[in-house]
């Protein structure tokens, strides 16, 4: 208990030094496994006032909502988690207990089963599993009658090290990826069920502060485009590509996606692959926030879009390769290697471009949209693409 109060003064500090920190979370934490949930619960909503879509935090709040047996809270904060992060391990599995505990039976099986399509070996799920069907199926009884509880085998003879070292090892992939928001939710599943375990916190304090790093990085680069007025991408310049569009017909439109077109790589933009580009666009715009997309080849040339009637993309491609170039060269005069995508945050939603092959993606999204689901659909669009060139 010292340890976590000694901890708590260190985190406390440090975020007094710098507000608009990310280390409220781990203070939120340290809180809750002190056992004082209340003030984990202010300095936890305090952070998201600033940081809306940082899911660990959302995470961590319904833990603390979980714990305090404010259930309805936590299945609300964890429902915004996996809105943006539907193969989320953590909260599917927090979301089954939440919905056993409360005899919501269908949907606590739905989200076991969850778990078990990205984690077939979850012994303990499998087991929860198995109680929900059981107490689904289970007939109501009078209550003179005494209630059989669901006969549920028994559990293999699972090495709890061996477990262990698997979640362990799944947490390092995760923050190898830099993907430190699960990393995160795996370390302090581990602490729940071993609080005084100092190699994970260890390792949690390592991924906060790789966390934190990583932020100043993304800020510092922020700054130094903006000093460069010659470089700069800003929303204007997307609302006037988008203002200054010429009109085209449509049948011009259609035989210049009939033409085969070859880019500096090789890749063959037929009309077949042009089409199955296409439905793909097509597909991104039923997903709710996401209202078109358009991929280019490098020199401007449209292969398919699928945009809203007020906005033309005639001659778009041309003005959008500019702004990739553009912004390629801005990323190769910082010294930041090569470009991977970019967002713009505009007053109206996001805007995203990133290549593909020798192409490139521009997604557009209203208001609805946030980053964290934009970044999720932007992953499915690009691998349907490339598994087109394979």
């Amino acid at each position: 208990m010292a340890d976590v109060m000694s901890e708590i003064e260190e985190l406390k500090k440090k975020l007094s030094q710098n507000p608009d920190s990310l280390i409220f979370v781990p203070l939120a934490d340290a809180y809750r496994r002190a056992g004082m949930l209340d003030e984990a619960i202010e300095v936890c909503k305090k952070g998201l006032e600033k940081h809306q879509n940082y899911t660990s935090a959302r995470v961590v709040l319904g833990r603390i909502y979980s714990e305090k047996n404010m259930l309805d809270d936590a299945i609300s904060e964890f429902k915004k988690v996996e809105a943006v992060d539907v193969d989320n391990i953590m909260v599917h599995s927090m979301l089954g207990n939440i919905y056993l505990k409360k005899k919501r039976y269908a949907e606590a099986i739905e989200q076991f089963q969850r778990v078990l399509s990205l984690n077939p070996e979850d012994l303990e799920t499998q087991e929860k599993l198995k109680e929900a069907l059981a107490a689904k199926q289970e007939p109501a009884k009078p209550e003179s009658q005494p209630v059989e509880k669901p006969k549920v085998e028994e559990k293999s003879n699972q090495d709890p090290n061996e477990e262990l070292q698997k979640s362990l090892k799944v947490a390092e992939i995760y923050t190898k990826k830099e993907e430190f928001d699960k990393a995160i939710e795996i370390y302090n599943e581990i602490l729940s069920k071993d609080p005084e375990n100092i190699s994970v916190q260890q390792k949690l304090r390592e991924v906060y502060n790789f966390q934190e790093k990583k932020l100043e990085k993304i800020k510092q680069k922020t700054s130094q485009v903006s000093k460069n007025e010659n470089d700069k991408i800003t929303t204007e310049d997307i609302l006037v590509v988008m203002k200054d569009a010429v009109k085209e017909t449509e049948k011009e439109v259609n035989k210049e996606s009939e033409k085969i077109e070859k880019t500096e790589s090789g890749v063959l933009f037929d009309s077949q692959k042009a089409k199955a580009i296409e439905n793909i666009l097509k597909d991104l715009t039923n997903t709710d926030g996401m209202v078109g997309g358009i991929f280019l080849q490098r020199d401007g040339k449209i292969v398919a879009s699928v945009l809203p009637p007020d906005i033309d993309s005639s001659e778009i491609g041309k003005d959008i390769a500019q702004i990739v170039d553009k912004t390629e060269k801005s990323v190769l005069n910082m010294k930041q290697g090569k470009l991977n995508h970019a967002i713009i945050a505009s007053e109206s939603g996001q805007l995203l471009f990133t290549e593909i092959s020798n192409g490139v993606l521009f997604m557009i999204g209203n208001e609805k949209i946030n980053m964290g689901k934009m970044s999720y659909v932007l992953k499915d669009v690009v691998a349907k693409i490339k598994a087109l060139f394979k």
